[in-house]
């Protein structure tokens, strides 16, 4: 029979069977792990390469600087120039075991015999000599800007008073003067002249002096201490042929020959003549 499409009555409700949701796939699950560790790991490279930049451009901030020395010296002034003295001084040994030399940090003064015997006279000037005997420059100094050291030994005239004079004890001594001299640079502020008096060969009297200005040594005050000179101390028979040369390369030139001229207001000129000319 048909059916009267006009009919008012009810169309029949038909209950549509929905299908339930069939579970993800393992495999696409896995696929989603997958792309979060690799999201993971590209940032971790981006964070890697900015942290690269970083260092590469201001590693040296970030780094701790090496400190120029294992040891600083204490005190202030005067005091600090006499700490540097003892500390380099009770380093230097003789094969006894003996202290090489006493290291005396002195006032800027030398002793001028007068009609009523020695008197201390301030050093108001240092004058060096050129090749030619002519002096070729003149470095003005005060207590503030400058200071002396006296390596003596135990002997005569501060003469090294135990064994035999050598070319390795000779520059252990010149070692001695220079460590003196950079300490000196490095931790006293204002001290632009260093004087070293050395010790005379046995049976002779004074006559050599080390002199530096900052400016010689600038770039070893620019790096570690143990770049100039071994941590280790060597005694006369175990210092190397090697840093025997450096040193002498270094200090040489600014070994002289001293000798005094008393200026009419009282003071004193250190007049230097190169000690291989």
């Amino acid at each position: 029979m048909a059916t009267d499409l006009s009919s008012d009555a009810p169309l029949p409700v038909v209950e549509a069977s929905v299908p339930a949701p069939e579970p993800e796939p393992k495999r696409r699950r896995l696929y989603g792990v997958q792309f979060a560790v690799v999201y993971l790991i590209l940032f971790a490279a981006l964070v890697g390469t900015g942290a690269g930049v970083v260092i590469a451009t201001y590693g040296v901030s970030l780094k701790q600087a090496a400190p120029w020395s294992s040891w600083t010296p204490t005190g202030g002034g005067l005091g600090r120039t006499n700490s540097i003295a003892e500390h380099v001084g009770g380093a230097y040994r003789l094969p006894s075991g003996h202290q090489l030399l006493d290291v005396y940090s002195k006032k800027l003064t030398v002793p001028v015999a007068t009609n009523s015997g020695n008197s201390e006279v301030p050093i108001a000037a240092v004058a060096i000599r050129g090749p030619k005997g002519k002096i070729d420059t003149i470095d003005m100094v005060t207590d503030s800007d400058s200071r002396l050291f006296q390596l003596c030994g135990t002997g005569t005239a501060c003469a090294i008073g135990e064994g035999k004079a050598s070319i390795a004890r000779g520059q252990l001594v010149r070692r001695e003067a220079l460590e003196v001299a950079l300490y000196t640079f490095k931790y006293v502020p204002g001290v632009n002249h260093v004087l070293a008096f050395m010790p005379p060969p046995p049976g002779s009297n004074p006559s050599t002096v080390v002199y530096f200005n900052k400016a010689d040594v600038k770039t070893m005050l620019s790096k570690p201490l143990t770049r100039t000179i071994a941590a280790k101390t060597p005694l006369p028979t175990t210092i190397t042929p090697a840093e025997g040369t450096k040193i002498d390369n270094v200090v040489m030139p600014h070994l002289y020959k001293f000798t005094l001229q008393q200026t009419q207001l009282g003071q004193a000129v250190l007049v230097l003549q190169p000690a291989t000319a």
